[in-house]
């Protein structure tokens, strides 16, 4: 697993030198309390209240991420010294998620839909030790969320489409991988700012990849959710910034985001 500091990263991204990047936890737990967080996906979804705990262990830790799970119930928090709208961009750019292997997967495509748009359908797999996965998402954007909320809950949720896709097989250039198909997955990110440069990431996901990686926790999963919150500090720090001229970013109402504001 990289381990890196995301403090000294986050010069790129606009944040002042010397700068204090996230408020104190009992700040950041008062303004969480503020908040609708009930009607968030994984409360709507599946019935899960907000993870208090986790709030206020990685509000104590900014750039630590806090896992939590049991049996296919996954769960991770972390607040990180990075600008909601980087973390934001950096997540919905799923075609670079493999590139600089920034988040836990071998190969990651928008195969229908717009990448980085309000809603797309993405294929992915997962490969290691010779034994992997391979999944198709629905992903979308919630637009009422963020809208009733002025701004404050910016969530993407997924949800898998193995049901009508697996039967058709791997597309015919991964076909020699000798992948199964996940049985079921379903998720979200949400991304809360808690300041200028700091943001409130919580992750949840519940997940069947079937056969021996169900009985061998798919690799240790807690690992594995570990890994995407940390590549998505690296993601946002790092690629992020990079020019992006041909590519349009979208907050969850639609609205585009000047990707220049982050770009040396």
């Amino acid at each position: 697993m990289r381990v890196f500091v995301v403090a000294g990263l986050c010069a790129g991204l606009g944040a002042t030198s010397g700068q204090a990047q996230c408020p104190p936890s009992e700040t950041v737990q008062a303004q969480l309390q503020q908040l609708n967080l009930t009607a968030a996906y994984r409360t709507e979804e599946f019935d899960l209240q907000p993870p208090w705990k986790l709030y206020e262990k990685a509000a104590a830790r900014p750039g630590k991420v806090l896992v939590d799970r049991s049996g296919k119930l996954g769960q991770a928090v972390m607040v990180a010294e990075i600008p909601v709208e980087a973390l934001w961009m950096g997540i919905n750019d799923e075609d670079h998620y493999a590139e600089g292997g920034y988040l836990p997967v071998e190969h990651s495509e928008v195969i229908e839909g717009t990448p980085r748009g309000e809603s797309r359908i993405l294929f992915q797999y997962f490969k290691r030790a010779g034994v992997g996965r391979w999944w198709i998402d629905e992903l979308a954007m919630n637009r009422q969320l963020f809208v009733e909320s002025d701004g404050q809950l910016w969530e993407l949720r997924w949800w898998d489409l193995m049901a009508e896709r697996a039967a058709n097989g791997l597309p015919e250039e991964f076909a020699d991988l000798g992948l199964a198909p996940i049985k079921a997955s379903r998720g979200a990110w949400l991304m809360i700012p808690l300041s200028p440069s700091c943001t409130l990431v919580e992750y949840v996901t519940i997940s069947n990849p079937g056969g021996f990686l169900n009985v061998a926790n798919w690799f240790a999963a807690g690992h594995v959710i570990r890994e995407n919150l940390e590549g998505l500090q690296r993601l946002a720090t790092e690629h992020v910034p990079e020019p992006h001229p041909e590519s349009l970013f979208l907050r969850p109402d639609g609205t585009e985001i000047d990707w220049r504001q982050f770009s040396p």
